[in-house]
């Protein structure tokens, strides 16, 4: 069939037809969708920068935003004790094959061996009571921010949406607990210009927490076992006992962040006192709504990309078979949110604890990182004099609070390809003898003739 101009012509006015019905269609479909109700959302105030540093150029570049521990080579390396484990899971057959889901709360083995490390090493006195007794609901999660967003969807579903976070903290507290349901946090003074605010802290819960305590719906509030980030201030054991009082006192719940253990002093043991002193029955007789741990193999165990961590639940003694009600609706939350976790990271940690050679070994690589970020303190402080960074009695950790603002830090990344945070933490870790010298002649560049404050 041959088709003449003609009909060639009314062949394309069809087609166009039907291609502008198309188009006048989609238009009315598009003005319909309530997609385009959805807000932009913010960049994330880390790994945002990190994208914008892996696409400088600046041979002299250095990145000190993330939380990653990186040797005093710049490299982000493997711990000995993890290695070693990798390379008995390499050698075993069963262990590097099975490749099946792991139950919903995780590994048996995992769990087993992460309740005796906190709870029995780590709390000698009161810890082995719990375990013995069957008191801790225990589940793996997604490293500390599962832990975490888990708890915040349990209390906000049964318990509480009332939540207090400290000001400032990491962004992405706030972040977890409105994602999960609660939608007005409140923010305790925690620092300021360089000092811990605890007074006005502790103030501020009496005011506004007392006032309230003739509801029978208690508050919740997050608390950084050590190592606080991003200030890397924390407060003495003494006044730690003052707050925990006072939280206690007044019904309130704790949300421990134990992302840190073992950074703060080099001894993983020494470094859960906060949790040893919740413990302390001859102090607290019982939290009465659960005391929360949320804790991570990340930054300890060098875990990162693994994303291994737990949340256990310390149920209350007066409370006749709510462990088994937790442990249930914890598992209801992980079947809708991940259905279960990650298997490979669980094996190697588990085995870390588990192994007396490799526990000994991990022991030391903590206390060789702390080793090594506490010389970088020193370096810094050897340049520019910043006394508060190597006050090791408060000052702890991967993060240093500089102080530097806004305009300084934006200065030092675009002038020197020198990235922080926008709120002024700095990643120690980030730093090492071949580069502090042109991180601290380019801070004094951009500071000369300006305060730090």
């Amino acid at each position: 069939m041959t088709l003449n101009y003609a009909s060639v012509q009314c062949v394309l006015r069809m087609r166009s037809a039907v291609m502008l019905g198309r188009r006048r269609l989609s238009r009315k479909a598009l003005k319909q969708s309530t997609l385009f109700d959805i807000p932009m959302a913010p960049p994330d105030g880390v790994l945002g920068l990190t994208e914008t540093f892996n696409a400088d150029e600046n041979p002299n570049k250095i990145n000190l935003t993330v939380g990653v521990y990186k040797d005093g080579w710049g490299q982000v390396t493997t711990f000995p004790s993890v290695a070693q484990a990798q390379k008995i899971i390499d050698m075993d057959v069963g262990m590097n094959t099975d490749l099946s889901y792991l139950p919903i709360s995780g590994c048996e083995d995992f769990k087993k061996h992460t309740i005796n490390f906190l709870y029995r090493d780590s709390c000698p006195q009161d810890g082995p009571a719990l375990i013995k007794n069957d008191r801790i609901s225990f589940i793996q999660t997604l490293s500390g921010t599962g832990a975490l967003a888990v708890a915040s969807r349990l209390l906000s579903s049964f318990i509480s949406k009332k939540i207090w976070i400290p000001k400032p903290s990491w962004p992405n507290h706030t972040n977890i607990f409105t994602q999960n349901g609660f939608t007005n946090p409140r923010f305790y003074s925690y620092y300021d210009r360089g000092d811990l605010t605890i007074g006005r802290w502790l103030q501020e819960l009496r005011h506004e927490v007392g006032k309230d305590s003739n509801t029978k719906t208690p508050h919740c509030i997050v608390l950084h076992a050590c190592c606080h980030n991003p200030t890397g201030l924390d407060p003495t054991k003494k006044q730690w006992e003052d707050i925990m009082d006072t939280i206690y006192e007044l019904g309130m719940i704790p949300i421990i962040d134990m992302a840190y253990q073992g950074l703060e002093s080099g001894k993983l043991i020494d470094d859960a006192y906060l949790l040893r002193l919740c413990l302390d029955t001859s102090r607290y007789r019982s939290w009465d709504n659960g005391l929360y741990l949320c804790q991570s193999f990340a930054k300890n165990m060098g875990l990162y990309g693994e994303r291994v961590g737990s949340l256990s639940i310390v149920a209350p003694e007066h409370v006749p078979g709510v462990k088994e009600v937790l442990d249930s609706q914890l598992k209801q939350i992980i079947r809708s949110m991940y259905s279960s976790p990650p298997g490979y990271g669980s094996r190697v940690a588990k085995l870390v604890l588990s192994n007396d050679k490799l526990k000994y070994q991990w022991y030391s690589d903590v206390e060789t990182m702390v080793n090594r970020l506490k010389s970088v303190r020193e370096m810094i402080h050897e340049r520019l004099q910043w006394e508060e960074i190597v006050n090791f009695e408060q000052q702890h950790g991967m993060f240093y609070f500089t102080k530097l603002g806004p305009d300084i830090v934006k200065k030092l990344r675009e002038q020197y390809s020198i990235y922080l945070t926008n709120d002024g933490r700095m990643s120690l870790s980030g730093v090492n003898k071949s580069n502090v010298d042109y991180l601290c002649n380019s801070i004094k560049a951009v500071t000369s003739s300006k305060t730090l404050l």
